[in-house]
């Protein structure tokens, strides 16, 4: 029947309760079995003790009930602990619990002499439990409770229903019905005294808790998103404490650097960036309050060889009451951003000399072609001796000469897509080798070798990307001046090409050779008009494969060691699948 009165009432309470506040409960019920157990065994046991030394018998009627009573709360102990996970409403159980606690307390204050025993504090105990697990209602009704089987306990006892057991009073009663009264009266105020208290501590102890928790569900979340925050931007940010030791490396630091934060926890910021050394003067001190932060740029070195070239921002880093706890270092990849700077630079370069190139070419076109035509009507109409044709025939090579060199300025300055079509990659190679092959000096002395993928679409004007091609394949055979291998791969990739920095599909074509290579210091100048180490040549031949890459809105990288070789990727916007030709005609 208690248990029942005890479910309706707290039902709703216990339908609240949370995983987080089940498994607190839990543990607050297992502190109350372990204390019962305690004081039962203390209490008791001491009691049991001292009734032995005045007892020969360890059988005696208050002493059976005593072993009785210390048998049932283990029992019931053990099976509380072996039921307690599987249960679902821990409100009824806490209640049965309780019930059965106050139902054991009466007994033993039955067993102990009824009015007499020294046990009734334990009512109080029992309150105590149930205003601090069950709050107000639960303090209340067991107070109710209490106040019930211990009034009822006396007055069974007085009108002689029931004896204790252990009582000096057995036979007579020498106390008076407004004793009974007085004392039922006492303990009953008592009871509910103490359960009000009990309560009132325990609300404000549930409110403060609960207050604590929002306030730390609140911390907990703002920290979270701090984290997010730090953790998701983009730029790498380390803190350094006061002896120049990392304390903190976000993710995007470690992708840029490659190390992780259990590797530099700790560990000196010089050791992974050995350039601060030299920039002492970057960290701030407290009295650089008003600073702006300290912006510079510096190269680095990855574990794996690949060279980055990273901005740095610092600034001291402070509590909240401005104490100062370090440094914070933000650094960017600017890797890229040099690159396109440096792409952009070359594109204007070439712009203004291929201005240039146009204006002289188009002004020295015309008098080298009446130059030419005067030769050559000279030439066909005086009689020659052998010495003068001879140089007739050295001033005709060289005005062609001089009009190849202005048709490559006219080639560098508008390279144009007019005649722009689709057309398979491996053909254009394969005719520009074949083109190759035909000279013996070189197709005796070099190996080529071809890895190329099978129809590969893309469009460009064929005759120009041939022109392209030849320079690099002629570069790269001039390389080779004791021989050496050509190699030439066509695979398709995803690269980024456009202005936006946006993925397209297209394809790369890797022209590379087994020759000298190209030192370091020239590589940022090979693309150069007029720029070559050749004893030959006017240098044009690169600055025009460029050129004409650009126009087709591709990219040329290169990469090259001296004495290893050099390396040239072609990337190239491929074809649609819905804009490709499926017959055998084809450029």
């Amino acid at each position: 029947m208690w248990s029942n009165i005890f479910s309706k009432i707290f039902h709703t309470q216990g339908k609240s309760v949370g995983e987080d506040i089940r498994e607190e409960f839990i543990k607050r019920l297992h502190w109350l079995m372990f204390y019962r157990v305690i004081v039962i065994t203390l209490l008791l046991g001491t009691t049991i003790i001292v009734q032995l030394r005045q007892t020969p018998s360890y059988f005696t009627p208050s002493l059976i009930h005593l072993y009785i009573l210390i048998f049932t709360v283990y029992f019931l102990t053990f099976v509380y602990i072996l039921i307690i996970n599987k249960l679902k409403d821990l409100v009824l159980f806490t209640s049965l619990q309780i019930m059965l606690d106050i139902l054991l307390i009466t007994f033993l204050i039955y067993s102990t002499g009824g009015r007499e025993s020294v046990f009734t504090f334990m009512y109080i105990l029992s309150i105590i439990t149930a205003s601090i697990l069950l709050y107000k209602k639960g303090g209340v009704i067991a107070a109710s409770v209490c106040s019930i089987l211990y009034g009822g306990l006396l007055d069974l006892e007085y009108y002689g229903v029931i004896h204790p057991v252990y009582s000096k009073s057995l036979e007579s009663k020498d106390y008076q019905s407004a004793d009974l009264i007085y004392s039922i009266l006492v303990n009953i105020i008592a009871f509910y005294l103490v359960a009000f208290l009990s309560s009132l501590l325990s609300e404000q102890t549930r409110k403060s808790r609960k207050e604590l928790k929002e306030k730390q569900f609140d911390l907990d979340r703002l920290e979270t998103l701090n984290r997010n925050i730090v953790q998701s931007i983009s730029s790498g940010l380390l803190t350094i404490d006061l002896d120049g030791n990392v304390v903190f490396f976000n993710k995007a630091a470690e992708e840029i650097t490659g190390y992780s934060l259990s590797q530099v926890y700790l560990s000196k910021a010089e050791e992974i960036f050995p350039f601060l050394k030299e920039r002492k003067g970057i960290f701030r001190r407290p009295s650089d309050r008003d600073h702006p932060p300290f912006r510079f740029e510096s190269g680095f070195k990855k574990e794996n060889g690949d060279t980055l070239y990273l901005g740095f921002s610092t600034s001291p880093l402070r509590d909240s009451e401005g104490n100062e706890l370090g440094n914070i270092v933000i650094f960017q990849d600017l890797t890229r951003f040099k690159e396109m700077e440096k792409h952009i630079k070359m594109v204007d370069r070439l712009a203004a000399v291929g201005r240039l190139a146009a204006g002289m070419a188009h002004e020295m076109r015309n008098p080298l072609a009446s130059l030419s035509g005067s030769i050559q009507v000279l030439k066909d109409g005086l009689e020659l001796d052998e010495r003068d044709e001879r140089l007739m025939d050295i001033a005709m090579r060289e005005t062609e000469r001089l009009n190849s060199l202005i048709t490559d300025f006219m080639l560098f300055a508008q390279p144009g897509l007019a005649n722009k079509e689709i057309v398979h990659i491996d053909r254009i190679i394969g005719d520009t080798l074949d083109e190759l092959i035909c000279r013996p000096e070189w197709s005796k002395k070099i190996k080529t070798m071809q890895n190329i993928s099978k129809n590969v679409q893309i469009e460009v004007d064929p005759r120009q990307l041939r022109q392209a091609l030849w320079n690099l394949f002629v570069n790269a055979i001039q390389a080779m001046p004791q021989g050496g291998e050509l190699k030439i791969d066509v695979e398709e990739a995803a690269h980024e090409l456009d202005s936006r920095d946006q993925a397209k599909d297209c394809i790369k074509i890797g022209v590379s050779d087994t020759g000298l290579g190209i030192p370091k210091d020239h590589l940022d100048k090979i693309f150069d008009p007029f720029f070559t180490t050749k004893d030959e040549g006017a240098g044009m031949g690169l600055a025009i494969t460029y050129r004409i890459i650009e126009s087709c809105q591709g990219k040329i990288v290169v990469n090259s060691e001296v004495g290893q070789g050099t390396s040239f990727s072609i990337f190239l916007p491929v074809v649609p699948e819905e804009n490709r030709f499926h017959n055998g005609d084809y450029s």
